[in-house]
């Protein structure tokens, strides 16, 4: 393989996520069609539309609004099983309002919780983003769950794992199966149908020579979607929380991988002007990648708030890594398909001027307000803070201007959990040390005892070190 199929990582350009029920909604899309009348369409659960309309497409809620549509969605949920007392309209009424997700930031929009296929499609990217042509966003995470390794799972690309997932939790809840039942087709106007292609066929054109990146953000996302969307954590974790847990996955996976993707062209960059490469017999993009090291750096707890800002850190990183991703390819795009890779690395490091570009980019300290650092920011950022839409799955909290660690007690419960492999199994502080290694951060040990015993996972006496026993939040069963 080519050396810049190897240097340069396959990643379409992201964007900031306005709600975090997108990044399912995504993959649903992925998986399904549905026949819209029109085109454009921009679809969002609830929306306060007015005689507001965007230019380039046409927005429209999903949600019933009428009486007449109320009552025709609560016939549908009686006829799919739903047995209620109650006038079709206030039952319609009552299942809708259960199934609200979060308000996306200053917008009228919000988006439906899905815990199934049906209110995983009652919105899409363009509804979500207010943009005629938003990125892809199921494309970007099939294709960082590919460089982990995933396109080898026996179980096949996220997509189709998620619709393994829902599938099993509909078999075992005959209400959210009635529920589902009653959405698709009634509130979209049409039933969903397959998708016209294998979700996986884009994927892997844009995967082709790249190699897998073990011990990174991607290898986590690929083991720890395999391991949520097994049939044990699909049994034990309530309908909601599952849909919680793997939108946290989902997010750190996309925050982190566009941070790693950064430093990743940083390292290159370095290692070039250095004029240091792989031992012999060593595999470029492993020695590489095993170089690249904490990409999020997590101060200790009882530093200054100044200390531990890390949004002008992130910000640089995000915008040195674009410069440094633009320079290579820019270089690499007529290095011949013949040329092996210690050929073309030699090659790099001669090049005087492309040194020159690197030295300059590498010491730069703009702040790149661009697409990605805001992609990277909303992904890890803890929304609301409190009330009934607070985000206890979030990683960095804002704080007037400065931007910390400081994770919520839930996310720690995911990832904790989560390296434990199965429900109610036990590991250690160094399998979560570990797991936050492949993810590129590296708090101290007792920060992190700390917050395990905050989320009352830990066990045992705090003088283990690392081999305190962590407990999973959940254990098998739970339905």
């Amino acid at each position: 393989m080519s050396i810049q199929q190897k240097m340069i990582l396959p990643l379409p350009r992201p964007q900031y996520v306005a709600v975090p029920e997108a990044l399912i909604s995504a993959l649903a899309w992925r998986a399904y069609d549905v026949e819209l009348d029109g085109e454009p369409i921009g679809l969002v659960y609830r929306a306060d539309l007015g005689n507001k309309q965007p230019k380039t497409f046409t927005l429209r809620a999903t949600e019933p609004g009428s009486n007449e549509s109320l009552a025709k969605f609560g016939e549908a949920l009686k006829d799919s099983g739903v047995k209620s007392q109650v006038a079709p309209e206030m039952l319609a009424r009552a299942v809708l309002n259960s199934v609200v997700g979060v308000r996306a930031e200053k917008s009228g929009k919000q988006p439906a919780t899905p815990i199934t296929p049906g209110l995983a499609l009652l919105q899409n990217m363009r509804g979500l983003q207010g943009a005629k042509n938003p990125p892809d966003l199921a494309e970007i995470m099939e294709t960082m769950y590919g460089l982990g390794g995933g396109a080898k799972s026996a179980r096949g690309s996220m997509t189709a794992q998620w619709l393994h997932a829902t599938a099993t939790r509909m078999e075992m809840d005959s209400l959210l199966r009635a529920l589902d039942a009653a959405v698709d087709g009634s509130l979209l106007g049409e039933p969903r149908k397959d998708a016209r292609e294998d979700p996986m066929d884009k994927t892997a054109a844009r995967l082709a020579g790249s190699s897998v990146l073990a011990g990174t953000p991607y290898s986590w996302l690929a083991r720890s979607w395999d391991t949520l969307t097994s049939r044990p954590w699909v049994e034990a974790l309530p309908a909601r929380v599952w849909v919680d847990w793997a939108t946290t996955v989902l997010r750190l996976g996309v925050g982190m991988g566009f941070l790693w993707e950064a430093a990743w062209y940083e390292t290159i960059a370095r290692k070039l002007l250095r004029s240091e490469g792989p031992a012999k017999g060593q595999d470029l993009v492993d020695w590489l990648a095993s170089e690249v090291g904490e990409v999020l750096p997590w101060k200790s707890s009882r530093s200054m708030t100044s200390v531990r800002d890390v949004a002008p850190v992130l910000s640089w990183r995000i915008h040195r890594g674009d410069k440094i991703r633009r320079l290579l390819a820019d270089e690499l795009k007529d290095y011949p398909a013949s040329e092996n890779l210690t050929q073309g690395w030699e090659r790099l490091g001669s090049n005087g001027e492309l040194r020159s570009d690197l030295t300059v980019a590498l010491g730069s300290k703009e702040k790149g307000a661009n697409n990605a650092w805001e992609a990277v920011k909303y992904a890890l950022l803890t929304r609301d803070a409190t009330g009934p839409s607070a985000d206890y799955y979030g990683l960095l909290r804002s704080n007037g201007r400065y931007m910390t660690v400081d994770p919520g007690t839930e996310w720690i419960a995911v990832v904790a959990s989560l390296a434990c492999g199965i429900p109610g199994q036990e590991s250690n502080v160094r399998d979560v040390m570990a797991s936050l290694a492949d993810l590129g951060m590296q708090p101290e040990l007792n920060d992190l005892v700390a917050l395990l015993e905050r989320a009352g996972l830990a066990r045992g006496s705090a003088d283990a070190d690392q081999a305190v026993i962590v407990q999973s939040a959940f254990s098998g069963g739970t339905k």
